[in-house]
């Protein structure tokens, strides 16, 4: 009788744990795809910069989201070209301040721990992340895979400064 009483408690603790230390690796990649991202557009022209902190970013990303459309010969593999990780990718922008360039990105990061997500999901407001500062809020749009549950937007700030203009 005790492990009946004990065993679901048990078992949402240990998932919520998983999920929370998910979350915070995955918080720590986005950090880091946007400060990738920032520092790619120090050696690139002015006209190429989104494009390659776009790239940048992405590279970072795909490591975030493994999905069906990733597969190459049987294997799951990261692909910044995928279609799950552009979709996650829900805003991505550029701007010069000065001599320093700001990129600025949101992600969907899928959280995938059953019970927990759930449970993360209901502390949050589904429609509050088109807020435009910085922060996590959950949303519960699909992106176009087989991934229904709900996902944490991450919104990243990075600001390098750029010792130089590269002109061509």
């Amino acid at each position: 009788m005790e492990t009946v009483i004990v065993m679901p408690l048990l078992v949402a603790l240990i998932f919520g744990a998983l999920q929370l230390a998910h979350i915070h690796v995955a918080r720590q990649v986005v950090s880091y795809a946007a400060y990738a991202a920032a520092r790619s557009t120090l050696s690139v022209a002015k006209d190429k910069e989104k494009e390659e902190a776009k790239k940048a970013a992405q590279r970072i990303l795909c490591w975030l989201v493994a999905s069906p459309d990733t597969l190459h010969d049987g294997v799951m593999m990261p692909d910044p070209e995928a279609k799950s990780v552009k979709d996650r990718l829900l805003e991505f922008n550029v701007k010069k301040n000065g001599w320093n360039n700001e990129v600025e990105l949101k992600f969907a990061f899928p959280l995938v721990m059953p019970l927990a997500a759930q449970i993360i999901a209901y502390q949050f407001n589904p429609t509050d992340y088109t807020k435009g500062e910085t922060g996590d809020h959950i949303s519960t749009r699909k992106f176009g895979d087989e991934f229904s549950g709900p996902h944490l937007i991450f919104h990243e700030r990075m600001s390098i400064p750029k010792p130089y203009i590269v002109k061509k």
